[in-house]
């Protein structure tokens, strides 16, 4: 029977990851029907055999739901209480999303990061070293929406002329903002960090918080690689021609708001600090902060609407994802599925080959990033990872983060991230000669990143 269960968990999964990989359905309608189809074939064959799936999860497992019934049957009763569990597990991490894009769009078109990319290409100077090191403060800055395709509409367009100008490579634009966003992208309203604490059923900021020092040192990698790109490119006769790129100003937008600037400025880095102290929950904090911008830069009601519209759907599209996530959670991890699938595995492989897999999934991330989605990745191999290494005692928490710092390090070297061929398409960059020049670079930074985190405790791989 458990080898049954298992097929179906495994079929299931394979089933989500192909859907995802050949695009032929996008992941919510990919999760809630594979999932859904699932569980209600396994409802109907227990209810009409009686095999007692229920009873067997709960022998093994202690179940909370099956723990209350006597001779218990995975029927539609069972199955609506894992769905709801599984939708319950995700709504936190979807209310964040949705409010982190409404306050940082809100923040966008305010006028409040041009105003400081323009600060710093003002007083930046015209050599390589220096636009190596903007390049990496100006994608930081960009990328506090957690999107990467805005990150690219912005950085680019300020920074391509000035590359040009000055002799260099547009591949090491590319490769100094693959990893800036990748490591950004650590945010707990960054995408794979959204989808690793759904995934474990923890709160997306409680990750973050674990994340910061790696993330802190990431950052100082991406510092280290700009300045050993720019030595490249003197050495290759960058640099020789002085420009003046106070024209390269990114313009003002019709909804920009200069005489707020202080203001909205005080209320971004207050929601920041409130975030890193972690006393509030985040979808809170960034409720708040969309409530304070609204109310300071857009009071009047008509262009307030216009704005809320505008982002609203990125954010929808997401919190669709997550919602059907939920239903993926709640039919095989809330049920124990998910438990009898790793328990399928513990036995089949050997104790040495599954110690090694916290180890394996961290060196690999990166070369996998080629192939897996950021939906497949963490919504197809991840359960599985996490299911057997929580069987022999590693905390999952642990696991996310290996996953994420892993994983975030090569999002924006990936073809089938659709903001990395948006940068492409930008630089003028084809997506095989920048995948050739940023893959090592992005590799190693990953390395350094999971090393720093197992040496300062934050990552167990045994």
């Amino acid at each position: 029977m458990e080898f049954f269960l298992a097929f179906v968990g495994f079929g299931s999964l394979i089933l989500i990851v192909y859907l995802l990989l050949t695009e032929k359905t996008n992941p919510a309608v990919a999760f809630i029907i594979v999932s859904g189809c699932s569980a209600i074939g396994l409802t109907l064959l227990d209810i009409n055999l009686q095999l007692g799936i229920g009873g067997l999860l709960k022998d093994k497992f202690e179940i909370a739901y099956f723990a209350k019934i006597e001779n218990p049957i995975f029927d539609f009763k069972a199955l609506s209480f894992f769905i709801k569990q599984g939708i319950s597990s995700v709504s936190s991490t979807a209310v964040l999303f949705i409010f982190a894009i409404l306050f940082f769009g809100l923040l966008n078109e305010a006028g409040v990061f041009n105003k400081i990319i323009n600060h710093l290409l003002k007083f930046s100077k015209n050599n390589v070293y220096g636009i190596c090191f903007l390049t990496v403060l100006i994608s930081i800055i960009a990328h506090l929406d957690g999107s990467g395709a805005s990150s690219f509409l912005i950085v680019i367009p300020a920074m391509l002329p000035i590359y040009e100008k000055l002799g260099m490579r547009k591949t090491t634009l590319m490769t100094i903002m693959a990893i800036s966003l990748g490591v950004m992208n650590l945010l707990p309203w960054g995408g794979p960090t959204l989808r690793a604490a759904t995934i474990i059923g923890a709160e997306a900021n409680d990750i973050w918080y674990n994340l910061i020092p790696i993330q802190a040192i990431g950052l100082l990698c991406a510092f280290g690689v700009a300045f050993i790109l720019a030595r490249r490119e003197i050495a290759l006769g960058a640099g020789k021609i002085e420009i003046s790129i106070s024209h390269h100003e990114l313009e003002k937008g019709e909804y920009t708001r200069d005489k707020s600037f202080f203001l909205n400025l005080i209320v971004l880095l207050g929601i920041l600090v409130l975030l890193i102290v972690n006393v509030l929950p985040s979808y809170f904090l960034f409720m708040l902060g969309f409530c304070l911008i609204l109310f300071i830069n857009y009071p009047k009601l008509e262009i307030a609407q216009k704005l809320i519209d505008k982002y609203s759907k990125s954010a929808i599209m997401m919190a669709t994802t997550l919602f059907a996530a939920g239903i993926l959670i709640g039919v095989f991890d809330k049920s124990g599925i998910m438990k009898v699938m790793a328990s399928v595995i513990l036995e089949i492989l050997p104790h040495w080959a599954l110690v090694l897999i916290p180890l394996i999934v961290g060196l690999s991330a990166v070369p996998m990033a080629l192939i897996f989605c950021t939906d497949s990745y963490f919504f197809g191999i991840m359960p599985i990872v996490v299911g057997i290494t929580q069987s022999l005692g590693i905390d999952p928490m642990s696991i996310a983060i290996i996953m994420v710092v892993a994983r975030n390090c090569a999002t924006f070297i990936s073809p089938v991230v659709p903001a990395t061929l948006l940068g492409c398409g930008l630089s003028g960059v084809s997506i095989k000669e920048h995948i050739s020049k940023s893959f090592f670079w992005v590799w190693g930074v990953s390395l350094i990143c999971l090393s720093c985190g197992a040496s300062l405790g934050i990552i167990h791989f045994f």
